[in-house]
């Protein structure tokens, strides 16, 4: 009953005191300037260059919020789902992610109603002598006590920490998703160039074949006298050139099995979680939408982080600045004194104060701090200002790129066509004996070289529609997974 007493007290005390004065200061506080502050112009044109020219040429397609969907492979959407559970940059970010939940919770407790017990028992003993009589008495006293302290928050200074606090951990999560997000673009890469290494090594094989049965047919020449032996040594030369290839191809294919452990957060000798088959490299048909400009800012979770940095030290600005006005607490007192502890909860009271402090002398540190925080928020706007350049480039890079490589890789089919051509004719000239024999291995060498070629320009397309996907990644996040 007391301690209901203690506390009705203190609160109808507290919010009199309180709401006094924060009629008084009402108008004393202050906003973020993140509010007012706006992206110089021409960091975001209005519309993407290159879609202006091909807008009304250009199949589009929607992408997934997944982006790594489209290539519908069962190979990467596991690997990228093994690779979020695993990764360790995943796993730090998930980690600093929480760190930003706890501060958010200690930020909010800062200045907030705070309650404490207390205790106390003591036992004196003393006594006299006289004569032949000695006396000793004791004195025991108890007690207990409730302390409790209110910071009133009339200048806005814990409530703009705590919304600090709360755009820092949007931030983090943000950051999180942008970790999710270039994490699932690594793989990718890393999954297409492996894809695309095996399909090489398959096509050097190949080209080994054909190239082998044609020494076979020149030695079977040369024992009835229709090829010179230099005929035999050129082509050996030309086996050996495409037998060369594959020790690096197969260097490349360990390496990126290394870095995809890697990535994946396994040793560098592990299994990988499922068998990468060597096939055909996806099939690349209709571009993504790219939308406006304006909506990487919404899309983008690097964007969103760097915005919602920018706006947490802005509230970090408005926390200084009150910082330099008076802080008002109220602190309550209840206290049980007693000789008995039986009857310490019968003898009590109760003090209430209010209590005034605020700066006068401290060499300038608190609006040196004032001036360092809004320092700081200029460099996060620099920061943002950056990410959106950042991410209009991408995109357009990407859709440039998209267009140069398809013209690339269809000349080089044109080539591979006009070169099987010159094959064909410079063979059939050599069996009428109309043509040495170093003209058909120039034309076979050269449709070889173009059909390694067509499959490097192949994987450059995709390598170029994934940095794409990446940079126009939709309103995604790792909640999306769940």
């Amino acid at each position: 009953m007391v301690f209901k007493t203690f506390i009705n007290i203190v609160k109808s005390n507290f919010v009199y005191i309180a709401s006094a004065l924060l009629l008084v200061a009402g108008c004393g506080t202050w906003g973020p300037q993140s509010e007012h502050r706006e992206l110089e112009p021409g960091v975001l044109p209005e519309s993407f260059s290159e879609m202006k020219e091909q807008a009304s040429q250009v199949k589009t397609i929607s992408l997934p919020r997944q982006w790594w969907r489209v290539f519908a492979s069962d190979e990467l959407n596991t690997l990228v789902a093994t690779a979020f559970t695993n990764n360790l940059d995943m796993a730090a970010a998930a980690a600093r992610l929480r760190q930003a939940h706890e501060r958010l919770i200690i930020s909010g407790a800062a200045g907030r109603f705070q309650l404490s017990g207390n205790g106390r028992a003591s036992v004196d003993k003393f006594g006299n002598t006289s004569g032949d009589i000695s006396v000793e008495n004791t004195t025991e006293s108890y007690s207990a006590g409730l302390s409790a302290s209110y910071e009133v928050d009339i200048w806005g200074r814990l409530s703009s920490a705590d919304r600090a606090a709360e755009l820092i951990y949007e931030a983090t999560e943000q950051q999180l998703n942008a970790t999710a997000l270039l994490l699932s673009g690594e793989i990718a890469r890393n999954w297409l160039q492996l894809k695309a290494t095996l399909q090489e090594m398959e096509l050097v094989n190949a080209q080994i074949d054909t190239s082998l049965k044609a020494l076979d047919l020149l030695k079977v020449r040369q024992l009835a006298g229709l090829s010179a032996a230099v005929d035999v040594y050129q082509q050996e030369s030309q086996v050996a050139a495409l037998q060369r290839l594959l020790p690096a191809l197969e260097e490349q294919c360990d390496d990126i099995y290394i870095q995809l452990n890697y990535l994946l957060g396994f040793p560098a000798s592990a299994s990988m979680p499922v068998e990468i088959k060597s096939e055909p490299l996806p099939l690349l048909d209709a571009i993504p939408a790219t939308g406006m400009p304006a909506d990487l800012i919404v899309n983008r979770p690097d964007i969103q982080a760097a915005w919602f940095n920018l706006q947490a030290q802005e509230w970090s600005v408005v926390s200084r600045k009150a910082d330099r006005l008076p802080a008002l607490t109220l602190t309550g007192n209840l206290n049980f004194e007693a000789d008995e502890i039986s009857d310490v909860f019968k003898n009590w009271y109760v003090n209430l104060a209010a209590g005034l402090v605020g700066p006068i002398i401290d060499g300038g540190r608190r609006a040196a701090e004032v001036r360092l925080a809004d320092a700081q928020a200029d460099e996060y706007f620099i920061a943002y200002t950056d990410t959106v350049l950042q991410a209009v480039r991408e995109v357009e890079q990407s859709i440039s790129r998209e267009k140069s490589r398809r013209k690339y890789l269809e000349a080089i089919k044109k080539e591979i066509l006009l070169s099987e051509k010159t094959f064909k004719e410079s063979v059939n000239r050599y069996r009428k004996g109309l043509m040495e024999y170093l003209n058909v291995l120039t034309a076979l060498s050269s449709r070889q070289i173009s059909e390694r070629r067509e499959l490097t320009a192949q994987s450059s397309l995709i390598l170029n529609r994934i940095a794409l996907y990446q940079a126009l990644a939709g309103r995604w996040g790792l909640k999306d997974e769940k």
